[in-house]
């Protein structure tokens, strides 16, 4: 998925570095969105007119500046926020993150600043050149989303990903990961041949719906042709105040479950049930494969 990224003028120049070692670091500049403050701009600007590299950084930066995908102008987050920084171009990457959705800084950060500043996640220079793991387990997922680590950000947020689910791990964990995928979603597709099952729909709303905009996002309910009677289509139809149509289909077609957005097709393979067959938070043995459309 595009993570918002505020990046340290060291990144910005080491993308004019030629050597084949930073291919990895061009190409997640290239695949996430920049988050940029007018000041953190002119600190970029500056480096590449002390470095003798302000013609290519110019070119780029106009090239994506109308991208919303690639750039994000913010205004930064108030400095009295911020707490041991060592110079002013930390307290400007800080804040600019800050300012963004994913609150993720990237570049070589003291670790003293790190462990004062902990609403910002810190993403080193080595972790953001390092090549990405396509099979990630609920341990690294677990760092990131509950530990403030990074080591394994690009692992569990770059697509494909083979997610492997053990027995009894935390559903709700889980279900906060999935919900980044489904941010942002126009439409969002649910499939699940047992979805009628009082578990299935139990995990639907507390592990999946809650995390989904009622207002901006259409939902279509994936149902096995011949559990079309009316009270399933009364049920699904606007589905708890949200969005929702159904489509039936012939129960061959129905065989995997998923939840595909506008972007990402997420196989959950045990269906529902992935977050647990019983009320207790705990997940069932599976494995989850993240796909971008």
């Amino acid at each position: 998925m595009r993570l918002e990224l505020a990046v340290s003028k060291d990144i910005i120049k080491r993308k004019f570095n030629i050597d084949d070692k930073y291919n990895k670091l061009r190409d997640r500049l290239n695949k996430h969105t920049l988050v940029v403050s007018n000041d953190l701009l002119k600190i970029w600007e500056q480096d590449s007119k002390d470095n003798k590299y302000e013609e290519q950084f110019q070119n780029w930066y106009f090239s994506i500046i109308n991208s919303k995908k690639k750039l994000k102008k913010v205004k930064m987050a108030k400095y009295n926020k911020i707490k041991g920084v060592r110079n002013n171009q930390e307290k400007v990457l800080i804040a600019t993150a800050m300012a963004s959705k994913d609150r993720i800084a990237v570049g070589n950060i003291d670790i003293k600043t790190k462990r004062k500043n902990r609403a910002v996640l810190f993403v080193s220079e080595g972790t953001f050149m390092r090549t990405e793991s396509q099979t990630v387990n609920m341990i690294d997922v677990r760092k990131v989303i509950s530990g403030g680590k990074t080591h394994s950000i690009f692992d569990i947020y770059e697509t494909p990903v083979r997610l492997e689910i053990p027995i009894d791990s935390d559903s709700h964990t889980l279900g906060v990961y999935l919900s980044k995928f489904l941010r942002d979603a126009k439409t969002i597709k649910i499939q699940d041949r047992y979805i009628l099952q009082p578990e299935n729909e139990r995990n639907l709303n507390e592990y999946i719906l809650r995390y989904v905009n009622k207002s901006n996002t259409r939902l279509i309910f994936v149902i096995q042709e011949g559990s079309n009677n009316i009270d399933i289509v009364d049920k699904f139809t606007n589905y708890n105040g949200y969005k929702s149509t159904i489509e039936f289909v012939d129960k061959k077609q129905i065989h995997h479950s998923l939840i595909e957005t506008d972007e990402y097709i997420i196989d959950l393979g045990y269906r529902l049930r992935v977050f647990g067959d019983i009320e207790d938070g705990k997940t069932e043995e599976e494995i989850i494969n993240i796909t971008r459309k």
